[in-house]
C-alpha cells in the first residue's frame, strides 16, 4: 500500500476492496494529507485522521487559520511540520502545543508569535528532533537562548537559521557550530566574516567535523579560511559577495562534494578559474550564475569546458549562467562524458544541426534543456 502514497484516488478505491485494505489504505491516504483536507474532515472523525498524520505543511494564511481548528487534536505520529508565516486576527498568537510531541523530527517555523514557549516545549518533549529551522524572530528569543536550546536538543543534526534571524547571528553562534561535531547541515544567513572564521577556529580540534550540508553567504577572504575545515561537506551553496577572492579554486579542494551552488558579486572569471573544478568527479549538481550583473568568461573556450567536465560522469544537474563563446561541441561533449545529465541550462547561442549525424541518444536521460538560443546556420561560436 505503501507504493500508492502519492496515487491518491488509486488509495481510494483501494477503501472499497474491503476492512483489511479500507484500514491500510486509510493509514497512508492520510499519512500526509493537505491542511484543508484536514480541517473540512467531520468533526466525529478528524481525530481518527489526525492519529495517521506524520506531515503536515500550512502555506500562509490559507492554511494557518486552521491552527485554532486542530487545537485540541493530538498528532502522535508527526514526524515533520512546516509552519509558514501566518497573519492571525487581532494580535492573537499561534497555539502549537498539538503538533509537539515525542516522534517530531523536523520543526520549521516562519512565524507568527507563538504561544508559550516554544523553544521550551521542543526540548523538552521532542527526544528524537533532528531538524529545526527558525525564520521568525518572536518575543523572548536571544542568540543566547537558541544556544541553550541546540545544546539541549542531542538528536538534532541539521540547523538552519535563514536571513531574516540575521540580528542573531554573531561571532559567538558560528564559533559554537564550528565546535559542534554531530553538526551535519548548517544555514547560516549571516555574511561570514574572514574575523568571524578566525574567531571561531581559534583553539578548535576539528570544527564543523560531520557537517555535510553547507549553505551560507561568505566573503571570499573568509570562504579561503573555512574551505581547508569543511572537507567533509557533499553539498555547499554559497553566496559570494565580493571580488577579492574567485571561489572555485578556493573549492577546488572539496572533492567529496556532490553539489555544488555558487553565486558571486564577480564579474569575470577566466578559464583557469573553471578548470580548477575539474577534480570535483563526484559531482551530481553543478550552479553557477551571478547575484546582479552578468557573470562573463570570455577566455573560457571549447576545449577547456570539455576538460571541466571530461571526469563528471555523475553529474545529473547543470546550470551553468556564464557568458562566453562556446560552441554546440561543448554541449555535445557534455552528452558524451556526462551520460547521467536530467536537466542542462547554459548562456549562448548554438547550431544544433550537427545533431543530425551523432550517434543517439546524446542525452539519455535529459529531461529539461534550456539554450539562450538556437541559430539556423553555423556563424561560429556565440
Amino acid at each position: 500500500m505503501e507504493f500508492l502514497s502519492d496515487d491518491r484516488a488509486a488509495l481510494r478505491s483501494a477503501l472499497l476492496v474491503n476492512k483489511l485494505w479500507a484500514a491500510e489504505a486509510m493509514t497512508v491516504l492520510w499519512q500526509k494529507p493537505p491542511v484543508e483536507a484536514l480541517a473540512s474532515s467531520p468533526d466525529d472523525h478528524r481525530q481518527f485522521y489526525a492519529r495517521q498524520v506524520r506531515e503536515l505543511d500550512f502555506g500562509g494564511d490559507k492554511d494557518g487559520k486552521h491552527h485554532s481548528t486542530f487545537r485540541s487534536l493530538e498528532f502522535p505520529r508527526l514526524r515533520r511540520i512546516t509552519i509558514d508565516f501566518y497573519r492571525p486576527n487581532d494580535g492573537e498568537k499561534l497555539w502549537l502545543d498539538q503538533y509537539i510531541q515525542p516522534n517530531l523530527e523536523e520543526f520549521i517555523f516562519y512565524g507568527a508569535e507563538p504561544a508559550g514557549d516554544l523553544l521550551n516545549l521542543l526540548e523538552t518533549r521532542c527526544p528524537r528532533l533532528r531538524c529545526v529551522l527558525i525564520g521568525y524572530v518572536w518575543e523572548g528569543v536571544s542568540a543566547s537562548r537558541l544556544i541553550k536550546f541546540f545544546d539541549r536538543c542531542k538528536s538534532l543534526r541539521s540547523i538552519c537559521l535563514p536571513s531574516n534571524m540575521e540580528r542573531f547571528l554573531d561571532d559567538q553562534m558560528f564559533a559554537y557550530f564550528a565546535r559542534r561535531h554531530d553538526l551535519e547541515e548548517l544555514e547560516f544567513g549571516k555574511t561570514i566574516t574572514y574575523e568571524m572564521v578566525e574567531k571561531a577556529l581559534d583553539g578548535i580540534q576539528s570544527p564543523f567535523k560531520y557537517i555535510q550540508r553547507l549553505t551560507v553567504p561568505a566573503e571570499s577572504k573568509a570562504l579561503k579560511l573555512l574551505a581547508p575545515t569543511i572537507k567533509s561537506v557533499t553539498t555547499l551553496e554559497l553566496n559570494v559577495e565580493d571580488s577579492q577572492f574567485n571561489p572555485l579554486p578556493l573549492v577546488s579542494s572539496l572533492v567529496n562534494l556532490r553539489e555544488l551552488e555558487i553565486a558571486s558579486q564577480w564579474a569575470s572569471w577566466s578559464a583557469t578559474d573553471f578548470l580548477a573544478l575539474k577534480g570535483l568527479k563526484n559531482l551530481r549538481r553543478l550552479e553557477i550564475y551571478p547575484i546582479e550583473d552578468d557573470l562573463t568568461s570570455p577566455n573560457l573556450t571549447d576545449p577547456d569546458f570539455v576538460q571541466i567536465f571530461a571526469n563528471m560522469s555523475e553529474l545529473q544537474q547543470l546550470s551553468f549562467q556564464v557568458q562566453c563563446t562556446l560552441s554546440t561541441a561543448a554541449i555535445t561533449s557534455l552528452g558524451q562524458h556526462c551520460r547521467q545529465l536530467t536537466s542542462c541550462d547554459l548562456l549562448g547561442s548554438y547550431y544544433l544541426n550537427s545533431w543530425l549525424n551523432i550517434e543517439r541518444p546524446l542525452f539519455p536521460h535529459l529531461r529539461q534543456l534550456e539554450l539562450g538560443a538556437i541559430i539556423p546556420e553555423e556563424q561560429g561560436p556565440q
